[in-house]
């Protein structure tokens, strides 16, 4: 079966066995799953509930450290009712393992996608499922449009996030980049991004840094600090982002830049699949920034509560 072809079947977890809005099912990667809602609204209060339960519970496990407050207030907030589109990965047993979610607005007069909290359990890292997950949603919406771009909003304080944004899609398609400054498009899109977010006064114009983002929690965000593995960009993170700041990252991403990701994610594949045969590959520097398009605990940063 082909990656991307949709499984009209329930999910055999526990977790998802019972509710009122089954989910679109759709190959990921080998051995994984996506469970995808694209009509969020529609579940029940019991089946928000049980949602609630497991995007809480893999926050916890991904970022290691306790999220619970954080989800309870964006519950509480209308979470369910606001986001455009939410998934989940699911493993090998139909486990959830990692999650995910975007919103779609327009910011700038311009298609834009804003990407929600997301994240994989460290379990399950080392197979690309971030990566895989996040042009999952961008082969959706950028071939709706495919004669326009479609800008990519997030809001993170991982470097590895940042950096492989870069490595995927170009240096010269993620702001904010250090050696330029930003285009005034860039910076209308962000500056809207923020007032959505209800960070406008917070969101620095030049550097995109929002300060004191993630307020919302007491404790740690991470529970080991997480780095990138290049040196600059890890430099950048520790001089200019501070314990609850973040960086608004904006991408431009079209078609040609999605066939760019996915021949970068075929290579990895023959890569792994090399090494599961017991040939050494080439070092993949790819994997050295944490397979980075995007990655590890927080793929895309942490979501405050938009403005409606």
């Amino acid at each position: 079966m082909k990656v991307g072809v949709c499984v009209p079947t329930r999910p055999r977890c526990p977790e998802l066995r019972h509710l009122n809005c089954p989910p679109t099912l759709h190959d990921l990667a080998p051995g994984y799953r996506v469970a995808r809602w694209d009509h969020p609204r529609a579940l029940s209060a019991r089946s928000r509930d049980r949602l609630h339960i497991t995007l809480r519970d893999l926050a916890e496990r991904a970022f290691g450290a306790d999220h619970s407050g954080y989800w309870h207030t964006r519950v509480q907030s209308g979470f369910f009712d606001r986001i455009t589109t939410l998934a989940l990965i699911l493993g090998p047993d139909d486990t959830p393992v990692g999650w995910g979610g975007y919103h779609r607005l327009r910011l700038a007069s311009r298609r834009s996608l804003y990407l929600d909290a997301a994240g994989v359990v460290p379990a399950h890292r080392r197979f690309g499922l971030s990566t895989a997950l996040m042009t999952h949603f961008l082969t959706r919406e950028v071939l709706a449009h495919p004669l326009s771009n479609t800008y990519v909003v997030l809001r993170t304080r991982h470097p590895a996030v940042y950096a492989g944004w870069r490595r995927g899609l170009g240096t010269r398609r993620v702001f904010p980049d250090r050696h330029r400054a930003l285009p005034s498009l860039i910076r209308r899109l962000a500056g809207e991004a923020a007032e959505w977010l209800g960070d406008g006064p917070r969101l620095h114009p030049d550097t995109l840094v929002v300060r004191d983002a993630y307020r919302m929690f007491d404790g740690d965000i991470y529970g080991i600090r997480p780095r990138s593995g290049d040196t600059g960009i890890d430099d950048y993170f520790d001089d200019t982002v501070g314990p609850k700041d973040a960086v608004l990252v904006v991408a431009r991403t079209n078609v040609h830049a999605l066939a760019r990701v996915a021949a970068a994610r075929r290579l990895r594949a023959r890569l792994r699949h090399r090494t599961a045969n017991g040939t050494r590959p080439a070092p993949d520097h790819t994997e050295d920034v944490r397979t980075a398009t995007p990655t590890g605990a927080g793929a895309s940063g942490l979501l405050s509560t938009p403005r409606t």
